[in-house]
């Protein structure tokens, strides 16, 4: 790193720092200096620095700004005084993304003061939630993209001759916890739903919810009211038009993800299972997972096992096995193989359902349909995946997570995470069949918990309407598009047999593995050296921003030849006298073709005898001039036109000197909008030095340019520019580099970018750019515009 960028870096470090401090002074609710933060493996190494606490935000920072850890109000699971020591009062924060941070204060009152405050602060209700607080960056628009059900199901073929849409449940009337538009066999009345949904627990109907190319179908829905003994007519016949749309199977099968036992135990409750003499051509099975009571504690039995000091093999391996976390983890993925296997193997309609139909049963009905469609594998396919099974149907949400001081900590669970460590590793199965990688699927859950996004807010779809958090809230799915890059799995292969087919794997006990990076993320020193996955995206970004360069610079020589050949054409060659003394007054004189024939020798002015060079110097002398007289002329930018020009017929290639200037060529790689990109020797000097050649390794640095320490769970990045490494905070991605053929933005550190833009070459690139986008954007408009007048047209004939 030169001393200029070094500088730089300084400035910018003081400038964050002293806006930090003045942002903390004012907005802290608490500061406590000298606080020693303990490394939890480690009780002997430690940072002092100062805490902060803010209305959202518990924030520690030492003092020479190496090290920033903000842990948000909402994500805190719980706050713990611990004995006091020699060095003061502990305070144990544990977070519910898997942070242990000790703060050892050395004032008992303070420690007391900061305790009471972490628990006031905890939100009690809905509206105040961090999410209709959180101020995104600029890129980040409030802006929801638009999920329409509608949308996903037509994806799926529906409707069509033998499933409907159904809109009784418009106004939430048949189920509060299901959508407007629920999806119903084409036989069924509106007497045989409501019937059925008051036979069903929570009002929560058979409905469906993924339709296989071969004609099986899942559906789901909730346990039935029916006791020992009572039954429904209503949703006997429901079942029986669900089994009527498959025309491959004359039967069924009814999963039960519950334990036997537990789905006895509810018949003296009223509730219970299916009675197989009511309903016929059924096929009754149970795929035994546990209750959100059992996963709560096996959850904190895992992170009790990840919190152990210096354990021995065989102590780790014994608590990791006690927790019995794995194997839920593969009581659910078994659920979901079979479910795949009787779709796709048996071809036969599935009818999932738990207790309520909203833990257990999203579980299986989202791992089966990832299981059987492809495209619930890509990033956008997985985002309607959770639309539609979790946030659709009635995933409780802010009770599972714990988003509010009123949620019973009974009711949380950890049912979504459950789901995600399954993706992950199937993921491991098959590392070229998902196109996200593992920090996707960490940023969801974490999101899910954070409340910093309006996405996972509430229980129900009816919740966040009534919240209106589309109009109050960002979108988490709009942070993802804005930064889909980070979240690429390099390994993804779209031709590969497992991206495009159904996956049914076998899982056994050795197939499972710990996730290290989920639970780990924070222990530095647990985790690898170099991640794989960081160093092939390391890899991709920077072949793809040297193709894109090249592309760029192919379309510039292919310009230079055409502009060359060209202009060789236009200017006349000077007949040469005998007289080896001929007075020349410019380079315009020198025939290009005695230069390439060695002949130029005969052409030599007085004032190069006069200079005391060599023949074979003055040769070279006199074809560099050549060539750059001609580069100034030809890359010379055109004479801006008045509106009267243009209103008088003049376009931009008129050329007031009658020659033919660069945009009238239209070479066959060129576009239309590429005529009018008419290249200044400035603007191919940014081109050239705006894109870096060489990159530095990621296991080269230790630390940022800002201090901030690297270690294998950060996203690191490349500037495309200098090449250098930088964290998340030191780099702007909304750059457009005009070193790339693309026009993309790109990501560059923040020095890098206030140097690009204050190029006065930038500015004009960035009006190109600008109007590049603008004409694309309305070709596309013209040809949609002119598309459906052409199919108007025929309907209309």
């Amino acid at each position: 790193m030169n001393r200029h960028l070094f500088s730089e870096v300084l400035k910018q470090i003081s400038s964050k720092l002293d806006q930090l401090k003045a942002f903390l002074s004012s907005t802290a609710h608490l500061k406590v200096e000298n606080v020693r933060l303990t490394d939890r493996f480690n009780s002997r190494q430690h940072i002092i620095g100062t805490l902060y606490l803010t209305s959202t935000h518990l924030i520690f920072i030492d003092p020479e700004g190496k090290r920033e850890t903000w842990i948000l109000h909402s994500l805190i699971s719980s706050v713990d005084k611990l004995p006091t020591t020699q060095h003061g009062c502990p305070l144990r924060v544990r977070t519910k993304h898997f942070l242990s941070a000790e703060f050892t204060i050395p004032k008992e009152r303070d420690c007391a003061d900061l305790y009471a405050t972490l628990n006031q602060l905890k939100p009690d209700s809905y509206e105040k939630l961090y999410c209709f607080l959180y101020q995104a960056p600029n890129y980040l628009e409030k802006i929801w993209d638009p999920f329409l059900l509608t949308t996903e199901y037509m994806r799926m073929g529906v409707p069509n001759v033998d499933w409907k849409i159904e809109d009784g449940n418009s106004n939430f009337d048949m189920c509060d916890t299901y959508p407007p538009l629920i999806y119903v066999p084409t036989l069924t009345t509106k007497a045989m739903l409501f019937g059925s949904s008051k036979f069903r627990s929570r009002g929560r109907l058979p409905v469906l919810t993924y339709l296989h190319p071969n004609g099986a179908s899942i559906t789901r829905c909730s346990q039935p009211l029916s006791g020992f003994s009572a039954r429904c007519q209503e949703d006997e016949q429901l079942l029986q038009c669900i089994l009527k749309t498959n025309p491959h199977s004359n039967t069924m099968y009814i999963i039960d993800t519950r334990p036997r036992i537990n789905a006895v135990a509810n018949r003296a409750a009223g509730k219970g299972y299916e009675n197989e003499g009511y309903y016929s051509n059924i096929q009754f099975k149970f795929c035994p997972i546990e209750n959100i009571h059992i996963m709560r504690n096996s959850l904190q039995k895992l992170l009790e096992t990840c919190e152990m000091k210096n354990p021995t093999m065989n102590q780790y391996l014994n608590a990791l096995d006690n927790s019995s976390w794995l194997q839920h983890i593969k009581s659910v993925l078994d659920a979901a193989i079979f479910i795949a296997r009787a779709i796709e193997i048996e071809k036969k309609n599935v009818l999932v359902h738990c207790s309520d139909g909203w833990d257990r049963t999203a579980q299986c009905c989202s791992l089966s349909s990832l299981l059987l469609c492809p495209y619930y594998r890509s990033i956008h396919g997985f985002r309607m995946l959770i639309e539609k099974e979790w946030l659709s149907f009635g995933h409780k949400f802010s009770d599972r997570c714990g988003h509010t001081t009123t949620s019973d900590s009974k009711e949380q669970s950890p049912i979504f995470l459950q789901f995600i460590e399954s993706v992950w590793q199937l993921s491991q199965i098959y590392p070229t069949a998902f196109e996200f990688n593992e920090r996707f699927l960490i940023s969801l859950h974490d999101h899910s918990h954070s409340c910093q996004y309006g996405d996972f807010v509430g229980n129900c779809e009816k919740d966040r309407l009534d919240l209106c958090v589309k109009e109050r809230t960002y979108s988490f799915w709009n942070y993802i598009l804005q930064n889909v890059n980070d979240f690429k799995n390099p390994l993804f292969c779209p031709q590969s047999s497992y991206a495009s087919e159904v996956l049914l794997p076998v899982i056994n006990p050795q197939t499972l593995k710990f996730w290290l990076s989920m639970y780990h993320r924070f222990d530095s020193a647990l985790l690898p050296k170099e991640n794989i996955s960081n160093t092939l995206t390391r890899l991709v970004d920077h072949t793809l921003s040297l193709s894109d360069h090249a592309r760029l610079l192919e379309k510039r020589i292919r310009e230079l030849h055409s502009i060359f050949d060209n202009d060789r054409t236009k200017i006349p060659t000077t007949t040469s006298s005998s007289t080896t003394t001929t007075t020349t007054t410019s380079n315009e004189d020198v025939d290009d073709s005695d230069i390439e024939k060695g002949n130029h020798h005969k052409k030599i002015s007085l004032s190069e005898l006069d200079s005391g060079l060599s023949e074979a110097e003055l040769c070279q002398t006199r074809i560099i001039d050549s060539i750059s007289l001609k580069s100034n002329t030809i890359l010379q930018p055109l004479p801006t036109l008045s509106s009267s020009d243009v209103e008088s017929g003049f376009s931009g290639d008129y050329s007031p000197h009658g020659k033919t200037p660069l945009s009238s060529f239209t070479l066959p790689h060129q576009s239309s909008i590429d005529t009018n990109d008419i290249p200044t020797i400035e603007r191919i000097a940014l081109e050239l030095n705006s894109i870096a050649l060489d990159w530095r390794s990621y296991h080269t640095p230790v630390h940022c340019a800002c201090s901030l320490p690297f270690d294998s769970a950060q996203r690191k990045y490349n500037c495309w520019k200098c090449g250098e490494n930088f964290c998340a905070r030191c780099i702007e991605r909304g750059i457009h580099l005009p070193g790339l053929y693309s026009n993309s933005s790109a990501p560059v550190c923040k020095t890098c970018a206030r140097s690009i833009k204050s190029s006065p070459s930038f500015a004009d690139f960035s009006a190109l750019v600008k109007s590049k986008s603008t004409e694309f954007i309305r070709n596309q408009t013209a040809m949609k515009l002119s598309r459906s007048m052409i199919d108007q047209f025929n309907d209309d004939r």
